[in-house]
C-alpha cells in the first residue's frame, strides 16, 4: 500500500489540475491532504480525487477559508472522527480505521497553538495498541538537524513521542542527513513533514522517501512524504 502526505497549499486553488496530476503519477493507495480548505475548495478537490479513483474519503471539512486535513482513499475504511472534538479546530488531526492498521492525518497549527494538538496526539498514541500511523504536516522540527537553526519552541514533542514508542522513521533511517520538506518565503528550509509509526507497522514499511519535484515546479510549498506499507 502505497501512502502519500501532502501539504497543499490553500486548498489547491488554480494549481488544483496540476496537483490532481502529480497524485495521478504518485498512484498512492491513500492521500493525506493538509490545508484542506472547506467551502467550494472543499466541493472542488473532492471532485478531482473522486475522478482518480479517490472515492472514499473524510467527512469533516473545515469551515469556508479554514484549512484542515482530508483523507482520501482508493478503498473504504471503516471510521472516520475528529482526534479531539474538545480541540480549537478538530478538523486538524482526522482519525480512519483500515483493517490492518490505524492512520491519523495531521495539520497542526504554528507556533504556541499547536501544543494542545501534540498534547491530544500523544494522548490517544499512548492508548494505542494495534499497528498505528501519524502523518502530515506537524509544523514542529527538530533544531539543527531539520531546520539550520533552533527557532521552534516545540521541538521537544519529537522526544515525547518517541518515549511512547512511536518512531519518526525517516529521521531513523537517515540519521545524520538534512533534507527540508518546506521553505519559507525567505527560503529558509525546515523539515516539518512527518510519519511516526509504532513499532508493529514501522517494521512493515518499505521505502520512505520525499518528492521534491512538485515544490520546486511551484505546485506547493511543500514536498509530499511517500512511504511503502507492507500490508
Amino acid at each position: 500500500m502505497r501512502l502519500l502526505a501532502w501539504n497543499i497549499r490553500q486548498g489547491g486553488g488554480s494549481r488544483l489540475p496540476r496537483i490532481a496530476a502529480a497524485l495521478e503519477r504518485h498512484e498512492a493507495n491513500v492521500l493525506v491532504l493538509s490545508e484542506y480548505r472547506g467551502g467550494p475548495s472543499a466541493v472542488r478537490l473532492l471532485a478531482a480525487l473522486d475522478a482518480l479513483g479517490y472515492r472514499y474519503a473524510t467527512a469533516l471539512a473545515p469551515p469556508p477559508g479554514r484549512c484542515g486535513v482530508l483523507i482520501a482513499a482508493r478503498h473504504s475504511f471503516c471510521e472516520h472522527v475528529a482526534l479531539d472534538l474538545n480541540l480549537p479546530e478538530p478538523y486538524r488531526i482526522v482519525s480512519v480505521g483500515f483493517a490492518s492498521f490505524r492512520l491519523l492525518g495531521v495539520y497542526m497549527p504554528n507556533l504556541l497553538a499547536k501544543i494542545p494538538y501534540w498534547e491530544a496526539l500523544i494522548t490517544l498514541c499512548s492508548d494505542c495498541t494495534g499497528p498505528t500511523l501519524a502523518i502530515g504536516d506537524f509544523n514542529t522540527c527538530r533544531p539543527y538537524l531539520d531546520e539550520a537553526g533552533a527557532i521552534d519552541r516545540c521541538a521537544h514533542f519529537m522526544d515525547r513521542i518517541a518515549e511512547i514508542g512511536f518512531c519518526d522513521l525517516w529521521r531513523r533511517r537517515n540519521p545524520e542527513l538534512r533534507e527540508f520538506s518546506w521553505f519559507s518565503t525567505r527560503g529558509n528550509g525546515f523539515r516539518i513533514d512527518h510519519a511516526f509509526l509504532s513499532e508493529a507497522l514501522a517494521a512493515r514499511v518499505g521505502p520512505i522517501r520525499y518528492s521534491h519535484d512538485e515544490r520546486l515546479a511551484g505546485l506547493s510549498d511543500h514536498s509530499p512524504l511517500i512511504l511503502e506499507l507492507g500490508i
